[in-house]
């Protein structure tokens, strides 16, 4: 029985609890979290950018996981339209993260076929970020952003291939990792069973227009798709839901 929790009631160590990453998936390689923001129609975006659907209490989440993960895995296209800087631990999240041998901050991965960023995107050429990309992308992109700095590493040959990617995540020792988007990638991760966990944000509005939904691309096979099941969730008097999914096993 699913019992419904205010989100206001829920606070410190116990929401900890709540969003804490299992130390790895059954297999033993990294837990893969996307997070997520959706409006009741099924929109991933109001106005093109995620941020108009969100809340207080999301952005709080928000910030919770991240403080939990050792890697932010994003696309380049979301992380640019949605205004992503460097990496930062709030105050109250570093002696935590102190506490489970984490680095001071998590290593953000951007993931890009086109390697199409401005050269004046303020995170390129920063310590702790890292471009996946894959050999088949352009080679005057791939110059003109290691001219300003950028650490770029090839993960598959004609596309970005998740299962590569994650699998550098665990090679330089980050087991937990959130993903949050774009709708593509998260798709992709999920269609090559890297998808373990999704920590969804469920927005009281309408948007309806051309918006995304937060999985977009291929089919994911299954029937009829990834099988998931409800591990909480929470609500607050806006009527915003917060709610995390685990894969489905057995």
């Amino acid at each position: 029985m699913l019992i419904m929790q205010k989100a206001t009631e829920v606070t410190g160590e116990a929401l900890i609890d709540l969003y804490r990453f299992p130390p790895s998936a059954a297999d033993g390689r990294p837990v893969v979290r996307g997070n997520m923001v959706v409006s009741i129609d099924g929109a991933a975006t109001a106005d093109g950018r995620s941020a108009g659907l969100a809340s207080a209490d999301d952005t709080e989440i928000f910030h919770l996981q991240r403080g939990l993960c050792d890697a932010i895995l994003v696309g380049a296209n979301t992380a640019v339209t949605e205004g992503y800087r460097v990496p930062s631990t709030p105050e109250r999240y570093t002696t935590l993260r102190a506490e489970n041998g984490q680095r001071e901050v998590p290593l953000l991965m951007l993931t890009s076929r086109s390697l199409d960023i401005p050269t004046d995107y303020p995170p390129l050429g920063a310590p702790g970020v890292v471009i996946a990309t894959c050999r088949s992308a352009p080679a005057d992109a791939r110059a003109r952003l290691a001219a300003v700095g950028a650490t770029i590493i090839d993960c598959g040959d004609q596309t970005v291939d998740p299962v590569l990617v994650v699998d550098e995540l665990a090679r330089r020792g980050l087991h937990r990792v959130l993903c949050e988007g774009g709708p593509r990638f998260l798709t992709a991760l999920a269609a090559a069973g890297r998808l373990d966990e999704l920590a969804l944000t469920v927005s009281p509005h309408l948007v309806g227009g051309d918006a995304p939904r937060i999985a977009h691309g291929p089919r994911i096979d299954g029937d009829p798709g990834l099988p998931m099941v409800r591990r909480h969730e929470l609500g607050d008097a806006a009527d915003f839901r917060y709610e995390l999914w685990e894969r489905r096993t057995g």
